[in-house]
């Protein structure tokens, strides 16, 4: 029977507020948003509510107080603030401002770990609207491996593979393989990034980039927030971008080569070539897809799955403090809400039970009832 996310171990989720005057919590307040750990000092605690300042909104998500509401770029939720609501309140002359109803409003899952008081916050449904609608690929922050700032809109005007690999998973085997590929196609306006899924960070994934001495762009995802935003379940995954920043392509099982390991082979032959027509041809590639085949190829994300990813997130945050407990604790959490992904079991398995991993793989793929990877569907 799987457990109640609303549970003695205080993971809250989408709970009713009862309106009272915020009480100064009783332990520091720290809130995870896209990879960052913000830490509060005037956080403040109603039940199962998170009442923060204006100030510390606009650090944590980007949401600005103003006259006509609760604003970011092109969402503004209205607000009164000559009157008590569930997501205003002003005392002693301080605004206050409810980061739990905000959520709520916004349809944005969250968890919380009430011992340490961290709350995690998945990705803001806003951000994937038109991933969802026309295809437009979601744009990302994320810092490369040398401390720079990579932005997926930093690319327009190019061709974009998006791909993610993972140092547990054998298409480790493609960092390399990838190499000479990019070495071919780098001058006909194309970039690749390739982003390692991988909560071990530097020390797990970053040997296998240096060992590949690749020159594209590498990006060490610890989080799993590419997976998050594209609603990939597995790896290696990947999206066509074209230089308008759309997708034109999303898969599953995007292997650069077929690769020997272990007596058999994983991976196919028959990406490259559909990738280098695409490079060459553009939108007139016969393994281009229009926008409503994209759109019917992402993946649907329920919201119990969409809640995974603020709890494994939550996981990470503990892992990354040494409490091993937590972090499989919650990722156990994550997994039982979101069986499908691959990523969240593979990546606890490799950190919470290595000798067993391999194990654990084999016996959940016998279990599946689903194909491992879905079918590329690359025209011949």
């Amino acid at each position: 029977m799987r457990p109640s996310l609303c549970s003695a171990l205080a993971i809250v989720c989408c709970g009713v507020l009862a309106l009272a005057a915020p009480e100064r919590a009783a332990a520091a307040t720290t809130v995870l948003f896209q990879g960052q750990a913000t830490a509060l000092e005037k956080a403040q605690a109603v039940g199962a509510e998170l009442w923060i300042t204006p100030q510390d909104m606009t650090r944590i998500n980007g949401f600005v107080l103003k006259a006509e509401g609760l604003c970011r770029d092109e969402v503004c939720i209205p607000l009164r603030q000559d009157a008590e609501s569930k997501l205003f309140s002003k005392r002693e002359g301080q605004p206050w401002l409810n980061l739990t109803e905000l959520a709520r409003r916004v349809e944005q899952t969250y968890a919380r770990d009430a011992d340490s008081g961290t709350w995690s916050f998945g990705e803001l449904p806003v951000a994937r609207r038109e991933f969802l609608r026309s295809a437009i690929a979601p744009d990302f922050e994320l810092v490369d491996r040398s401390g720079k700032t990579v932005r997926l809109s930093d690319f327009r005007g190019k061709k974009v593979l998006l791909t993610t690999w993972a140092s547990w998973c054998g298409c480790r085997l493609d960092v390399p393989a990838w190499q000479p590929i990019y070495e071919e196609l780098k001058g006909q306006g194309f970039e690749l990034i390739s982003v390692a899924e991988d909560t071990g960070g530097e020390a797990a994934a970053g040997p296998i980039f240096d060992a590949a001495k690749v020159s594209y762009t590498t990006i060490i995802d610890r989080e799993h927030r590419i997976s998050a935003l594209y609603n990939f379940v597995n790896v290696p995954s990947a999206a066509w971008i074209d230089e308008e920043g759309r997708i034109v392509r999303i898969n599953e099982g995007t292997y650069a080569k077929r690769h020997p390991l272990g007596g058999r082979s994983i991976g196919t032959d028959d990406y490259t070539p559909a990738l280098r027509d695409w490079v060459k041809n553009g939108s007139k590639s016969a393994h281009v897809w229009n926008k409503s085949q994209v759109s019917e190829k992402i993946r649907a994300k329920s919201e119990d799955e969409a809640r995974a990813e603020a709890l494994f997130a939550l996981g990470t945050y503990f892992y990354d403090r040494g409490d091993s407990t937590k972090a499989d604790l919650y990722w156990n959490q994550a997994e039982t809400l979101f069986p499908d992904s691959w990523n969240m079991s593979r990546q606890d398995w490799a950190v919470t039970e290595p000798t067993n991993a391999g194990r654990n793989w084999a016996a959940k793929r016998r279990s599946s009832e689903k194909p491992y990877y879905r079918d590329l569907e690359l025209k011949k």
